[in-house]
């Protein structure tokens, strides 16, 4: 007999079978309507791909940018979901392998697009998760109604049925949205109805011709430049004047070289590039200076001030929109170091180029400029800079390079929407400098009012006339409208798609305000156009120039103020220039602080005022004061009040929270604050005035920055946590009218006691500085 040997496959051979069946059964599980939720996975993923490249452009254009992600995308994620069906069939799951692969892509990929965003770990968990299970469940809903080809009654119901569970899986981990504290506070309606309220007299409209308006000046557009700007065209072969790059390494430590690769030079040889707005006619004009801010480097900035631009050229000023994009910001390249500095030193290599060319025959610059007559205006980060380089010897006294700008005069700053930080711990202290700031409550960039802070710092000298100070906060406006160049969103993609942009308002309505404020302050400080000032005090005297669909709250102070007491930010406690003493009678609180005025939002915190049922304030003044404000005819009571109604709504609401509900239902809002001025002269006669005759005490403006609230204090380290905040109203009472009151002639009021009298409480509210002006 033979003997057969049956000898079994070498142990290699055996693994290579078995692992070789497993990759080619990895699919086994993924029946048609789990390939068809991959698909839609698929979509959903590249979607999101999509609008992360508009968020991340590189420069070649946003179609280049889409492809180039949207591809990159599915390649890595059809070889990971793979890779993921493999492991699984290793292991013997029975479930959609193939489909987990792309469920766990999408979702991996959406957490890292939340993260970036700043949504923190457990929301960008949430939002992932749901954004996956979404896309799984269309694609599941799709493949079902396909497979069994429903039609009709059953197509809708299955439709509302998954519809129903993907609103489910989105809503369920996020929560229901937080009810807001804040019902009582300024909606658009209601903001827009304080203008023209029945019940306070309102100032006179203003008779002259509309500062939005073209000028009588004809002008041209031309640049000047480096002549050879590997980006831009109107810098390159289309500019009219050469320039000379600078050098910006004593500032400049770091310059990636992707920036290099892009732009085409380092910090040793920054541009100077602008497009300028020239009027035409004899004789020189002044000259205006606009810088953009911090926006993404590969999306140009400096042509979205064209409207001001225009305006400012026909109103006979020399406007230039500054050319600072390479210092923004790129997803590539990062942003340069010591960028808030060099912004502001850029700002002064433009003033000496021009300066340069004033002098040279020949040039359009040449015996046309005004040097005398110089403003600055800037937008986010440029609204800081233009400050800063107003007072350029805070950074740059040490640079010689700067010094023939010695003979230049600076003599106004406006500043859209600006940050305001630390730079080499310093702050610009502007001093004789005329400044105006304007600020949306909308704003999900620079959500604080930063220029309060920055006006806060401006002063005047005893000496000096004509000077003052503005500010103008916008219910409705948020901070990209203000370049028309930023689109609608406060964000980049896709984070700019959960912002709340419901009642904001229109872009055009949002620059006609900065056309009106802007031009008719520059018209005031640069051409000496008298009869604006009042729509600066008070901005119901311009108030058929600016849409009424918003609400606004201005402040005001000029060189002419003589202060009876300040509440300075460095101290504790009131100061009183002139002396006197300051007093308080049934008062709850007294203090200069209040949690939602804190050093790293706002500037001037005031004196905080909080009252049960009434009281009053009372500061007396020295007869010197009195006399000497007598004497200069400084016949206008001013002072600021802040309404801090939403710390009482916010104290309201914890004490419900820990009460029962018969206490919730039977809790009303605070009342609107009830303020009568009284003012005692100096032969003890009294008259007493409320305030609202003048114009009532206007309640923060409520702000929903987000479509999903819960969000708001989760998302940015909780930069939105707050939906109001406190801003200073500027009140300024004539004393003739307490003259009219009393029945003597202006001439015999001298005032020596003023006294801010409150009822029917509870209430709360910061006054600021308090003083006579002419």
């Amino acid at each position: 007999m033979d003997l057969q040997l049956n000898l079994a496959p070498p142990r290699k051979k055996r693994f290579a079978h078995w692992l070789s069946k497993r990759i080619a059964n990895r699919l086994e599980h993924d029946s048609y309507i789990w390939r068809c939720s991959s698909a839609a996975l698929l979509i959903f993923s590249s979607f999101l791909s999509g609008l992360a490249a508009l968020g991340m452009p590189t420069g070649f254009g946003a179609v280049a940018d889409i492809g180039a992600f949207v591809l990159a995308s599915g390649f890595v994620l059809i070889f990971a979901a793979q890779a993921i069906a493999i492991l699984l069939s290793l292991m013997h799951l029975a479930v959609p392998r193939l489909f987990l692969g792309f469920l766990g892509y999408t979702a991996t990929l959406a957490y890292f697009v939340f993260f970036n965003l700043s949504f923190g770990v457990w929301p960008s968990i949430w939002m992932a998760g749901a954004f996956a299970i979404v896309g799984a469940f269309i694609g599941i809903a799709a493949g079902w109604i396909w497979r069994y080809k429903l039609r009709g009654v059953k197509w809708v119901a299955a439709a509302a049925a998954i519809s129903a569970i993907s609103a489910a899986a989105i809503l369920y981990p996020l929560g229901v949205a937080e009810p807001s504290s804040s019902s009582s506070l300024h909606d658009a309606d209601s903001a827009a109805a304080d203008v023209s309220s029945p019940a306070v007299t309102g100032p006179e409209q203003l008779q002259l011709g509309d500062p939005s308006e073209p000028g009588s000046y004809q002008y041209r557009e031309f640049t000047y430049g480096s002549g050879d700007d590997r980006q831009r065209k109107s810098f390159h072969s289309g500019t009219e004047l050469i320039t000379a790059s600078v050098d910006a390494s004593g500032y400049i430590k770091n310059w990636p070289w992707l920036k290099e690769l892009f732009w085409g030079f380092d910090e040793e040889q920054l541009p100077v590039n602008g497009t300028v707005w020239m009027p035409e006619g004899e004789g020189e004009f002044p000259l205006v200076l606009i810088v953009h801010g911090n926006h993404l480097m590969e999306d140009f900035s400096d042509g979205g001030y064209r409207y001001l631009g225009e305006l400012l050229a026909s109103r006979g000023m020399i406007a230039v929109s500054v050319d600072e994009n390479f210092l923004n910001y790129s997803a590539w390249s990062g942003i340069p170091d010591q960028d808030f500095k060099v912004r502001a030193w850029m700002l002064l290599k433009h003033l000496q180029q021009i300066q340069t060319f004033s002098e040279q025959p020949g040039n359009a610059f040449y015996g046309k400029v005004n040097l005398e007559q110089v403003a600055l205006v800037g937008h986010s980060r440029g609204g800081q800079a233009v400050a800063m380089a107003a007072d350029r010897d805070q950074w740059f006294a040490e640079d010689k390079s700067l010094d023939s700008l010695d003979s230049l005069h600076i003599q106004s700053v406006v500043a859209l929407a600006p940050t305001d930080k630390e730079i080499d711990d310093k702050l610009a202290m502007l001093q004789d400098v005329n400044y105006l700031t304007l600020q949306g409550a909308r704003d999900a960039d620079v959500n604080s009012f930063f220029g309060d802070r920055q006006y806060s710092r401006t002063s005047f000298s005893q000496d000096k006339t004509n000077h003052f100070k503005a500010s103008l906060y916008i219910a409705e406006a948020n901070h990209s409208r203000f370049n028309s160049d930023w689109g609608t969103m406060d964000e980049s993609l896709p984070g700019g798609l959960l912002l709340n942009q419901k009642g904001m308002l229109k872009a055009e309505e949002q620059r006609l305000i900065a056309k009106v404020y802007v031009s008719a302050f520059l018209e005031t400080t640069l051409n000496s156009q008298v009869g604006y000032e009042p729509l600066f005090q008070d901005y119901r005297s311009g108030a058929d120039w600016l849409p009424a669909s918003t609400g606004y709250v201005s402040r005001y102070e000029d060189s002419s103020f003589a202060a009876a007491a300040t509440f300075p930010e460095d101290s504790n406690k009131a100061k009183l220039p002139a002396g006197g003493k300051l007093e308080t009678d049934g008062m709850l609180q007294m203090s200069n602080s209040s949690s939602l005025d804190d050093d790293s939002s706002k500037g001037t915190k005031g004196v905080v005022i909080e009252w049960e049922d009434s009281g009053s304030l009372t500061l007396n003044l020295p007869e010197s004061y009195s006399t000497a404000v007598a004497e200069e005819e400084q016949h206008v009571l001013t002072f600021s009040i802040a309404n801090l109604v939403m710390e009482l709504e916010a104290e309201n609401t914890e004490d419900v929270s820990a009460g029962s509900a018969a206490d919730a239902a039977s809790t009303t809002l605070p009342p609107q604050p009830n303020i009568a001025i009284e003012i005692v002269t100096t032969d003890g006669s009294s008259v007493e005035l409320p305030l609202d005759q003048f114009m009532e005490v206007p309640n923060p403006f409520d702000s929903t920055y987000l479509t999903i609230p819960w969000l708001e204090k989760r998302i940015k380290d909780g930069k939105y946590k707050d939906s109001a905040e406190p801003v200073f109203q500027t009140y300024r009472l004539p004393l003739a009218h307490f003259a009219e009151e009393a029945g003597v002639p202006l001439s015999d009021l001298q005032v020596a006691e003023i006294s801010f009298r409150v009822e029917e409480g509870p209430g709360k509210v910061v006054l600021g500085d308090i003083g006579f002006s002419q």
